[in-house]
C-alpha cells in the first residue's frame, strides 16, 4: 500500500476544500475588508506623495495632482510588472508539482488495483459507488 501517497492527497484535497469553503461562504467580507485596506493603504500613499511634491517642488494642487498621478501609474506599472512575473513564476513551479504529485497518485492506484483480489476490487467500487449515492443527497 501507498499510504504516504494517500495520506499526502487527502490533505491537499482537504486542505483545497477548507479554502474553497471559506471562499464561497465568505467571499464578501473577505473581499470588502480586502479592497478597504488596500484603498486605505492607496490614500495613504497618495497624500505623503502630495505633501512631498509640494514641499520640494512648491507647485499648486493642479501640479502637483499632475505629478503624483504620473508617479503613481509608474509605480503601479512597475508592481503590475513584478506581479506578473511573480505568478507566471509560482504558477509554472506549482503546475509542475501538482503533475508530479498526480503522476505518483496514479501510479499508486494502479499498483494498489493490481494487488487486489476480485473480492476486493468488488468491495472497493461498491463502497465508491455507495459513498457517492449518499454523498448526492447532501449536495443536490
Amino acid at each position: 500500500m501507498h499510504t504516504h501517497v494517500y495520506r499526502r492527497t487527502i490533505l491537499h484535497l482537504s486542505l483545497l476544500g477548507i479554502v474553497g469553503s471559506i471562499l464561497v461562504g465568505f467571499y464578501d467580507v473577505i473581499f470588502s475588508h480586502v479592497f478597504e485596506v488596500f484603498h486605505l493603504i492607496f490614500e495613504i500613499v497618495e497624500i505623503g506623495l502630495d505633501r512631498l511634491v509640494e514641499h520640494f517642488f512648491d507647485t499648486e494642487l493642479h501640479e502637483t495632482q499632475l505629478i503624483v498621478f504620473y508617479i503613481l501609474m509608474v509605480v503601479g506599472s512597475v508592481l503590475i510588472y513584478v506581479v506578473w512575473k511573480l505568478l507566471v513564476h509560482l504558477f509554472s513551479g506549482a503546475g509542475q508539482s501538482v503533475h508530479q504529485e498526480w503522476t505518483e497518485f496514479k501510479d499508486a492506484i494502479v499498483t494498489d488495483w493490481q494487488g487486489m483480489s476480485m473480492t476486493n476490487r468488488v468491495i472497493a467500487v461498491s463502497l465508491f459507488l455507495l459513498v457517492n449515492y449518499l454523498a448526492s443527497f447532501l449536495l443536490f
